[in-house]
């Protein structure tokens, strides 16, 4: 009992000062300790034991380390918006060659092209078609920051913009959606008489992702066997869990506003092609959208015609598709990705399947994965962005 009075005097006798600073201490070894715990690992894959696997292992040496995000925003929604804000001053400048193509229906979209500063070591030429994210084009920093990693390691990139997006007006009054692929099958042919022998590779963030992965579990590459490769990164496999997900306050929802009202100012900068009374959308209830799902309701599923909001997603998800890709395809997801939760990944089965690996970081948001604690530096960008 004296002992115990004692120790609880000499703790009251103890100044304010000393009292915060081993406050402040304790906080601070107890963040870094969650943070070398549970934040600092390995990604895992995901993929049936084969060749595919024993490739991704020998061929892609970054997996077999420690993954450490960037401590001091490695939350979800932080590296989300910091990975973007930063890479827009660390990216430098992306030198394309625009092409702008004409579609069938007299639409247009703008291909933006990088030539290799280096000549492949391998025996054959290569192509990679970039398809962005939901508002993306070619000028977005992970964009840019992947077409020059791309360009630099000795292959071809173009970067597919969608209709009315890279600062392309729009011709008619269609625009685009996550499974649509009519104006992807003509890209792709249109690459491939570019550039007959080239060998060819998709690289799909996010909306991107799921856009090329419905190209690849699609009759059209199963017939004409376009892609010979693929990578699918931060991929919302389950469009319906993932507008659950985006729509819960408060965080979550702040992204989704701001993605909605990114849809309803592509809408409204087009609103001489848009606003008409002759289309089957109420242009003023399209603009006013809040949500994600609103503006697909008010506008994506009766420009292609779906019958409903959760027919359409059910239509563009993948998770239940993944048996239907049948060339080498790598993804990336993040288990704590606010669009697309560990719970929403299909890793049962990309466990059962010798052609797709699905890689999974503890940490790194939606098209987040900053790592180290420099993010100014130029050091290592090709792997760290």
């Amino acid at each position: 009992m004296d002992i115990l009075t004692s120790n609880v005097s000499k703790l009251i006798s103890l100044s304010s000062t000393h009292v915060i600073g081993m406050t402040v201490a304790s906080a601070a070894i107890g963040f870094l300790n969650y943070y070398l715990i549970f934040a600092v690992k390995k990604p895992r894959i995901h993929c049936k034991e084969g060749e595919f696997k024993n490739f991704i292992r020998q061929n892609i040496p970054i997996i077999n380390e420690k993954y450490w995000p960037t401590i001091w925003c490695f939350e979800a929604r932080f590296q989300s918006v910091l990975a973007s804000l930063i890479r827009s001053f660390v990216v430098p400048p992306a030198v394309y060659k625009r092409e702008i193509f004409t579609l069938n229906d007299g639409g247009q979209v703008a291909l933006d092209w990088l030539e290799p500063t280096k000549h492949s070591n391998l025996m054959y030429d290569a192509t990679i078609l970039f398809l962005p994210g939901l508002t993306g084009d070619s000028k977005c920093e992970y964009v840019r920051a992947t077409s020059l990693a791309v360009q630099k390691s000795g292959f071809r990139i173009v970067v597919f913009n969608y209709r009315g997006i890279g600062g392309i007006e729009l011709k008619t009054p269609r625009t685009y959606s996550a499974n649509n692929i009519e104006d992807l099958i003509e890209v792709v042919n249109h690459v491939k008489s570019k550039y007959p022998d080239t060998i060819l590779g998709g690289i799909g963030v996010s909306m991107g992702g799921l856009l090329l992965g419905s190209f690849l579990s699609s009759t059209e590459q199963y017939t004409h066997k376009y892609f010979s490769a693929a990578m699918l990164i931060s991929v919302p496999w389950n469009l319906m869990a993932t507008t659950k997900n985006i729509e819960k306050p408060f965080l979550n929802r702040m992204l989704c506003s701001y993605l909605a009202k990114c849809l309803c100012n592509l809408v409204e900068n087009s609103s001489n092609v848009l606003n008409s009374s002759r289309h089957k959308w109420d242009y003023n209830q399209v603009i006013q959208s809040k949500t994600i799902r609103e503006f697909d309701s008010n506008y994506t599923i009766k420009l292609f015609d779906h019958e409903s909001v959760e027919e359409y997603y059910k239509k563009a998800s993948l998770h239940d598709k993944l048996d239907c890709i049948r060339v080498p395809c790598l993804c990336l997801n993040a288990a704590d990705d606010p669009f697309c939760l560990e719970s929403d990944l299909p890793l049962r089965s990309a466990d059962n399947l010798d052609n797709l690996a699905i890689l999974v970081t503890v940490k790194g948001g939606h098209i987040g994965f900053l790592e180290g604690h420099r993010q100014c530096s130029n050091k290592r960008r090709d792997t760290k962005t």
